[in-house]
């Protein structure tokens, strides 16, 4: 059973100590990002760790490639956090200085002067910020010297993988990756949905690549070069949660036990590995203090953990309202269905759905809205925007559709749109409905419409 089934087998004791041994260590290019995140300290024992193993690292010539493409977008996520903070402060000190004031204390209360509490306050500030202002000066951003990409060229110079041939392998691998997707064949199958709606492929070196492929590319690249190299033990350090790397089973919640069996037995059959094993950063960290017998401290480990789970909750906050987004279009576009004969989605620019009646052309643009205040700021740009499709592209009308999830909040968009928003002018409409939808699975499955903006009455 086990010699035909090993990829649901966990290693035996001799075969981890063997693994730690012999193994390569190669990284996903979110360790790599994720290096900018973390504090100086636990980034220098990370790398510390890595530069220890020497000959022993590599990555694939697609990890360079990622890495490089992203890391000014990290750092320039990183150096904004400096005003982020600086604008919370403001604006909490702010709002404690016009409560005092519409309280009129000095007026109306003989024992309450808070004056001196927003001056020590104040001076407090004043102090942070100018600590603040110091430590974004010595931190990387987007222009400056970039000593953690120094320590990454020097360990990876020799360490990487070679660049793909030519256009015809890569476009091999998109096919192949088109049939394993639709099987949901691990890696990658998770994100095949990156470019439905807005193709991402980029070009380097005179080749095409495209986002959604670019975990099957990286394990491509991982299977060549250990068939290559005839290597019997690897180990992937990944900070990807997906299913589609890991073997994720329903006990009392979603347990994760290890990395998934089909991956095992596919890099055993094309390249004969005999060991394939996979851990993210926190794992790693923790197995090398004990293998290696690394200088890792729980600090590390801890923050390592945290940083983790941060960006996991974005993602999954991010892929969720992706679908709640999708699935909002989807319901608006049912509802506009019995409205018009023929109704088509927008692939290119401009609205999300076109429709034609009487020999008119109508344009749909459909937006989710969580907080209604976060729309406001944004409006004047979608109207401008409408406008021109009226004017230029010769819509007939153009309606903005605002799908709200919490009905309640509906009366402060009306009020928001009514007090911000200039007479429409022309076929431009403003419409605002209800989402029926499933918190549990995060879908929208009906519309419900409520405000009609140009006709003026509900509809």
């Amino acid at each position: 059973m086990k010699n035909l089934f090993k990829g649901y087998y966990k290693l035996s004791d001799e075969e981890f100590e063997s693994l730690w041994k012999n193994a390569l260590f190669i990284f996903d290019t979110n360790v790599l990002l994720n290096l900018y995140r973390y504090q100086s300290s636990t980034r220098d024992e990370l790398l510390q760790v890595i530069e220890r193993l020497e000959d022993r690292v590599w990555i694939p010539y697609h990890v360079g490639l990622e890495f490089q493409r992203n890391r000014l977008k990290v750092i320039a996520e990183q150096h904004k956090r400096f005003s982020e903070v600086k604008g919370i402060v403001e604006k909490s000190i702010s709002d404690m200085k016009n409560d005092f004031d519409g309280m009129q204390l000095k007026k109306r209360h003989s024992h309450i002067n808070p004056d001196q509490l927003i001056e020590n306050i104040e001076k407090i500030q004043s102090e942070f910020f100018e600590e603040l202002t110091k430590q974004e000066k010595k931190s990387i951003s987007v222009n400056s010297e970039d000593e953690i990409r120094d320590r990454i060229d020097k360990l990876f110079q020799k360490n990487i993988g070679v660049p793909p041939n030519n256009q015809t392998v890569i476009n091999d691998w998109f096919s192949d990756g088109d049939t394993r997707y639709k099987y949901n064949m691990p890696p990658g199958y998770k994100d095949s949905a990156k470019d439905e709606k807005n193709p991402d492929g980029f070009t380097y070196s005179g080749l095409i690549y495209k986002r959604k492929y670019g975990d099957l590319i990286i394990w491509k690249q991982i299977i060549t070069h250990a068939s290559a190299n005839s290597l019997k033990n690897i180990i992937f350090i990944t900070d990807d949660s997906k299913a589609d790397w890991w073997w994720k089973v329903e006990s009392n919640g979603s347990k994760t036990i290890g990395v998934r069996p089909e991956l095992k037995d596919e890099i055993l059959r094309e390249a004969e590995v005999d060991n394939f094993h996979v851990y993210n950063t926190e794992s790693f960290l923790s197995y090398a203090k004990q293998q290696l017998n690394a200088q890792v401290t729980e600090k590390t480990i801890e923050e390592v953990k945290e940083i983790s789970n941060e960006r996991q909750e974005k993602v999954l906050r991010s892929r969720m309202l992706r679908q709640m987004a999708d699935s909002a279009e989807k319901a608006v576009h049912e509802w506009l269905s019995h409205k018009f004969s023929h109704l088509e989605h927008n692939m290119h620019s401009g609205p999300d759905f076109v429709g034609y009646q009487d020999e008119h052309k109508y344009g749909f643009e459909v937006k989710l809205i969580r907080e209604p205040r976060y729309v406001m700021h944004r409006l004047q740009e979608m109207i401008y925007r409408s406008y021109y499709m009226l004017n230029e592209e010769r819509f007939y009308e153009v309606a903005i559709i605002f799908v709200v999830l919490d009905e309640e909040a509906i009366p402060e968009l009306e009020h928001w749109i009514r007090k911000r928003m200039p007479e429409l002018q022309g076929n431009l409409r403003i419409i605002i409905g209800k989402a029926e939808y499933s918190e549990d699975e995060g879908f929208v499955y009906g519309f419900i419409p409520y405000t009609d903006f140009n006709l003026g009455h509900r509809m």
